[in-house]
């Protein structure tokens, strides 16, 4: 093909989907296979490091009385029941959501140091058994919520007695506090819909002050097992 011809197949009208033929005229540069592994390489760690799949973890471990201990929650055959909080599966929803008197308690502590994704610090928190069971079986707990408020309260909390201590304590928010100090203020923000100072007006006390770490049913109860009371150490 001469050059005259050359000029006028590229000044052509292109059909919507090219021939065979058009492409095989086609000169594609060549591909520098370095850089496009360096690019695969690229997508490969910004996928790695980006938010783990949402509600896929299951925890395995909680506190009592101070120690570690497994805690295992039933395993989910789909998706509904699931309580799940942030990438977190906390269990199956038992058919009976009201806290009862012959069930332990699962309190979900935030923030915590025990369970941890990367991309989701909102969602970093501790399991905390109030009981052992008498069986290795899955028994019935009741979900709680163990929220940080006071942003002086530094403590890892591991066990139930801590909690309910500083659950009874009480703090005026200073004057200059904003509702981004608060140490829970992620999971208050996408868990519980609180975005602001305002919106803790109902945990309020008579007095007015807050609660140092707000304990709220989360409404839910899951079945789980860990060791059996027997083996306490």
């Amino acid at each position: 093909m001469g050059a005259i011809q050359q000029f006028a197949f590229c000044l052509r009208p292109r059909p919507a989907i090219m021939t065979a033929s058009e492409v095989s005229r086609l000169r594609l540069p060549p591909i520098n296979w370095k850089y496009m592994a360096c690019g695969l390489l690229l997508v490969a760690i910004v996928y790695a490091a980006g938010p783990v799949d949402s509600g896929r973890i299951q925890i395995d471990s909680a506190y009592y009385e101070g120690e570690p201990v497994p805690f295992k929650v039933v395993e989910p055959g789909n998706r509904k029941g699931q309580l799940r909080v942030g990438p977190w599966l906390l269990g199956v929803r038992a058919a009976d959501s009201k806290p009862r008197d012959r069930r332990r308690n699962l309190y979900v502590v935030f923030p915590g140091t025990q369970h941890r994704a990367p991309g989701w610090p909102e969602y970093d928190h501790n399991c905390v058994l109030s009981d052992l069971p008498a069986t290795e079986e899955p028994v019935e707990w009741d979900v709680y919520w163990a929220i940080v408020l006071d942003n002086t309260l530094q403590e890892d909390f591991r066990s139930e007695q801590e909690l309910v201590l500083a659950a009874q304590s009480s703090f005026v928010p200073p004057d200059l506090l904003e509702f981004s100090d608060l140490p829970a203020e992620g999971f208050l923000r996408a868990q519980m819909k609180v975005r602001s100072l305002a919106d803790l007006v109902s945990f309020r006390r008579k007095d007015g002050t807050l609660p140092r770490l707000l304990i709220a049913p989360a409404g839910y109860a899951v079945r789980g097992s860990s060791e059996p009371r027997s083996a306490e150490r």
